[in-house]
């Protein structure tokens, strides 16, 4: 498993307690940080296996509702009543991440931190030999018979990764301090002249904001980045009102993430997969990730386990691989058809992983 975010980790976790021996390869340099949506739906498949992950290992604030000003002369109130899954949850990334690490570990899974994947090389019917950089800077060497990528957006060119151009659109994203007399439970969703905000309640009083537009329209500011960020959140009408009189970032730091939708060519091939976004990264507006993450690892794990009890060859090369493709390739579209609608555009951006 190349990546511990929550496709790797998770994805492991169910490989390990499937009675596979799995090592989780995983570098701290890519950790994303930031707060992050777990929905209604991803978070029932956590605590399918772990009743108590969110009370004690991953802690966050529930949502109970998402106000939206899109294209409306008034917000839309969502109540997560209506929500058959139940209420989603806004967590701190780093945490949660760490944490399901420690669920795969506890699950069995070899996990070993800080050591970043340098090179994969394929060893006939084998398998692969992979060389890690670790944190003295030694390399190592690990020989494995199925490769799992879970490395996110950071594609990698070990693979035929034939992917679509990044996406234009960057979120810049920090840390606010929020009125204690408004609404501590909400997703807060608004669009913007340049772009669109959003905004998710953190544990300690703050929200975490981030604003979504085109680079070129970054390019274009006057002034350093948290005089245009403080600007920009100044004329918005849903978070303004939620923020003390005097916007005031200090010593935040304001990060920057590609933030638009990326289909890559393949998500299957001769002894390996990809999962979560490595498969396919949606937009941060459909609050879509992890449970995408989530629910392309299951996949990713059902179509691995049925290759190794159905044939040890089959392993390399299996019908359900191309069964997965597809399946991967349904979930673009679907996306790309609601990512459309939230846009306000006619017909999607992307067609899928395969380019049709």
């Amino acid at each position: 498993m190349v990546g511990g975010g929550p496709a790797g980790a998770w994805c492991a976790y169910l490989l390990a307690r499937a009675g596979v021996q799995v090592t989780l390869v995983h570098w701290s340099g890519y950790a994303p940080g930031g707060i992050e949506l777990v929905s209604g739906r991803a978070r029932r498949q956590i605590e399918q296996h772990c009743p108590d992950f969110f009370q004690s290992a991953a802690p966050g604030v529930e949502i109970q509702e998402t106000i939206s000003l899109w294209s409306t002369p008034e917000p839309v109130v969502l109540s997560a009543m209506f929500n058959p899954w139940g209420p989603g949850i806004a967590v701190e990334r780093t945490l949660f991440d760490h944490a399901l690490r420690d669920l795969a570990r506890t699950g069995g899974v070899d996990v070993r931190a800080d050591a970043k994947v340098v090179g994969i090389e394929r060893e006939d019917d084998a398998g692969w030999k992979l060389s890690l950089r670790l944190e003295d800077d030694k390399i190592s060497s690990l020989r494995v018979e199925f490769v799992v990528l879970a490395t996110g957006r950071a594609a990698i060119s070990f693979f035929d990764r034939s992917a679509a151009p990044e996406s234009s659109t960057i979120a810049l994203m920090t840390s606010l301090p929020v009125r204690h007399d408004g609404p501590q439970q909400a997703l807060y969703i608004e669009k913007a002249g340049r772009g669109w905000w959003y905004a998710l309640p953190a544990q300690n009083g703050c929200c975490f904001a981030g604003f979504c537009l085109e680079r070129d329209e970054l390019k274009k500011r006057r002034g350093s980045l948290k005089e245009f960020y403080i600007e920009q959140l100044r004329g918005t009408k849903l978070l303004a009102p939620l923020l003390p009189r005097t916007i005031h970032i200090g010593d935040s730091h304001i990060s920057g993430r590609m933030a638009g939708a990326r289909p890559f060519g393949r998500t299957a091939g001769d002894g390996w997969i990809a999962v979560g976004d490595a498969a396919y990264a949606p937009d941060p507006l459909s609050g879509m990730g992890i449970e995408l993450a989530l629910e392309s690892a299951g996949l990713g794990a059902g179509v691995v386990l049925e290759a190794m009890t159905s044939n040890r060859k089959a392993v390399n090369s299996n019908a359900a691989f191309a069964e997965y493709d597809a399946a991967m390739r349904a979930h673009v579209q679907e996306h790309d058809k609601a990512a459309a609608l939230h846009y306000g555009r006619q017909e999607s951006r992307s067609a899928g992983p395969s380019g049709d």
